[in-house]
């Protein structure tokens, strides 16, 4: 009977325990659930507390030398028609003389038959030489006149042979003027190039007989090319004053220089465009061991603008919607709304701000407010040099 009680008793305390256990086990569990429950909001609080992260850089303005890139075709400068002053037949041509051919300044392109002025030549000579005989008797009769008629009170010109000296005086000026144009027509009919020249065309032969004034071909001079670019208007105002030197030619691997000299004074009627003109001495090479450029030939031209005093040189990336992010020294996120004063390249040339002592936000958070806190390292990299002037 008493074993039987001491079993009861036995159970009754060990189930007693086991509920005690987990009465405090689960108590433990709470306590933890509400720890850990206490601790997670403190967690994000943290979390929610950490800025975002900007690159900057250093507002430097600079002194910027505007570049325009240009391009256009090679024509020439000057053209002149082949053609004689005189009538006669084609005696004689220089071998240079056919298309695509170069003639130096001062051969001789063609010839005439110079027979025929030869003999007028002559004519005139003689002609010369009759006039003054002329007046030599004129003279001389005159002399004869003024003696016998020395003892005369009232004598007359015609007596003393005055009007006849005078017309035999006239005579042989007129003879000198023919003998001076005999001479220029014999020289005539030799046509020599006015300037270094590239034959364009001929359109004559040997053995021809032209008249005067007939186009026998045509003339390139080579002295000098003009390079004709379109500007646009936007880039018009950033034009060197004219005439500007040292204009940059290229033609692949070709290098040159021009004189930016004039504007045509005319617009194109499909772009609006203005056309300017550079000039570029000897393009064929003659005086220079140079590669040639050839009239036709496409080239491109690198012009040095006017410089902008005081402007931002930024990459293109950098700029939306003529916008620039700026971070103050509170470090704050500011937006600026960008001067846009012109695009070279992958750049961005654009007034400075005012706000001297701001960073220039390079790279910014995903949703960008202003005002916005952010945090930045300290910039290590600077825009630009004061003074970088191309």
């Amino acid at each position: 009977m008493d074993t039987n009680k001491n079993k009861s008793f036995y159970h009754l305390v060990k189930h007693r325990s086991v509920v005690l256990l987990l009465v405090l086990l689960m108590g433990s569990s709470a306590c933890v659930a509400l720890v850990t429950l206490a601790k997670t909001p403190k967690e994000d609080q943290v979390q929610q507390t950490v800025l975002p992260q900007v690159s900057s850089t250093a507002l430097v303005p600079v002194d910027h030398q505007t570049t325009l890139n240009l391009s256009g075709v090679l024509k020439p400068a000057e053209q002149t028609d082949v053609a004689f002053e005189l009538s006669g037949k084609i005696a004689w041509l220089n071998a240079g003389f056919i298309e695509g051919g170069i003639i130096k300044k001062g051969d001789v392109l063609a010839r005439l038959d110079p027979f025929d002025y030869q003999t007028q030549l002559l004519n005139k000579q003689a002609e010369l030489a009759l006039a003054q005989a002329r007046l030599s008797e004129q003279i001389a009769l005159a002399d004869v006149a003024k003696k016998e008629w020395a003892t005369s009170a009232h004598v007359t010109d015609l007596a003393l042979r005055k009007p006849q000296v005078a017309s035999a005086r006239a005579h042989l000026k007129a003879a000198e003027a023919e003998l001076a144009q005999a001479k220029k027509n014999l020289a005539r009919t030799h046509y020599y190039a006015p300037y270094d020249a590239l034959v364009a065309k001929r359109d004559t032969g040997l053995g021809q007989v032209i008249q005067a004034g007939q186009p026998l071909g045509q003339l390139v001079n080579l002295s000098y090319g003009e390079l004709h670019v379109p500007v646009a208007q936007f880039d018009q105002p950033f034009l060197p004053p004219l005439p500007a030197a040292d204009v940059r030619i290229a033609a692949g691997n070709n290098q040159r220089t021009g004189i930016l000299s004039r504007h045509t004074g005319l617009l194109s009627d499909t772009t609006r465009m203005a056309y300017y003109v550079i000039r570029i001495d000897d393009p064929y090479a003659l005086h220079s061991a140079l590669p040639a450029i050839h009239f036709g030939q496409f080239l491109q031209a690198e012009i040095a603008g006017i410089t902008l005093k005081n402007i931002l040189k930024v990459p293109q990336e950098w700029v939306k919607n003529d916008t620039l992010w700026l971070l103050s020294p509170e470090q704050k996120l500011v937006q600026y709304s960008a001067k846009v004063l012109r695009r070279e390249h992958s750049s961005v040339l654009i007034s400075a701000p005012p706000q001297s002592d701001y960073q220039l936000v390079t790279q910014l958070p995903d949703y960008p407010q202003t005002g916005m806190q952010v945090r930045a390292p300290a910039p290590h990299t600077q825009l630009a040099v004061k003074g970088d002037i191309q």
